[in-house]
């Protein structure tokens, strides 16, 4: 490991990056857009990329990715270790100097108020555990992350829903009216989230208490590209409050920033108008493409994906 020589890009040779010689065919961790056209859209910068080189060859990479204009970046997700003998030892030792040098000056991003660290997505295909050649990209990526000091998260499960799938009928019973203030629509997740089976929405409970982690979710969806008069709260025909849905953008499409629905109204297949309601405002507003996720211990969310009819694109586990 002594000949490895790990740095970041600059500006001058970001086009290293490209030099990687063994791409994964098998799917795993394909991205929506080349390396190339991220970078243009401001998404990759020079010092959030880094290689390690062996006699000037690239041998592993490592992208972390982050909205434009962010100090910070929000997560890694683009991650090779190379296909040589000791490439778990060499994507571990990537990983390893690549987040001590970016946590190193105050890192804090949307994510991550607490100064923490970005997460790692590792994306992966749906059939992943059952195609010998996706399984042994991914056990090679796996192994570097948790010999770097990372910790699995959870799976979630990809899916996307398209206009072409057609577009499902708006509830007959629900009422939907624009979410107001910021500390209200807290208020109404502070009751969604009671019992929640979302494993990020648990862990930030654990970390900040219930209202704070709430703020927090509110605080970063607000920051995302999506216009916030999309927002919406949903009623019984009774009044009573049923949950809340909030569609939005991330950078490439549209995707729901939470949706929900309080305790004593579960079971009864609500989050199916939810959804509904949402890709009839996506729609109204031009989308065509909406790009959601759910983790996969989640079945009654992965169900109603399912029923409004979203298809599974692929996996991602989350290391943290």
């Amino acid at each position: 490991m002594s000949d490895l020589l790990i740095r970041p890009l600059t500006a001058a040779d970001l086009d290293l990056f490209n030099h990687y010689p063994d791409p994964p065919t098998s799917g795993v961790g394909e991205r929506r857009c080349t390396f190339d056209e991220y970078v243009a859209a401001g998404d990759y910068r020079p010092e959030w990329t880094w290689v390690a080189l062996r006699a000037g060859v690239v041998i592993a990479r490592a992208a972390f990715w982050g909205p434009p204009q962010a100090p910070h970046p929000f997560s890694l997700d683009w991650f090779d270790p190379g296909t040589g003998p000791d490439r778990v030892d060499v994507g571990a030792a990537l990983l390893r100097t690549a987040y001590a040098a970016i946590v190193a000056n105050g890192y804090t991003a949307a994510p991550h108020p607490d100064a923490a660290r970005p997460d790692y997505h590792l994306f992966l295909p749906a059939d992943w555990r059952e195609r010998p050649d996706a399984y042994a990209d991914a056990t090679d990526r796996i192994a570097a992350a948790e010999q770097a000091g990372l910790h699995r998260l959870v799976e979630r499960l990809n899916l996307r829903w398209r206009a072409a799938d057609g577009l499902p009928p708006r509830s007959t019973r629900l009422v939907f009216t624009p979410a107001p203030h910021d500390p209200v629509v807290a208020d109404v997740l502070v009751r969604v989230c009671t019992g929640t089976l979302d494993s990020y929405a648990t862990r930030d409970v654990a970390r900040y208490g219930l209202r704070r982690a709430c703020e927090l979710t509110v605080d970063e969806v607000a920051g995302m590209p999506g216009e916030r008069h999309w927002w919406r709260l949903a009623y019984h025909a009774s009044g009573e409050l049923v949950g809340l849905v909030l569609p939005t953008r991330n950078s490439a499409t549209a995707t729901l920033g939470y949706l929900g629905v309080v305790p004593e109204h579960r079971g009864h297949h609500y989050c199916d108008d939810l959804l509904a309601e949402a890709l009839h405002i996506f729609t109204e507003t031009g989308e065509t493409e909406v790009t959601d996720s759910t983790d996969v211990d989640n079945a009654p969310m992965a169900a109603s994906f399912a029923r409004i009819g979203y298809t599974l694109t692929g996996r991602r586990i989350i290391f943290t």
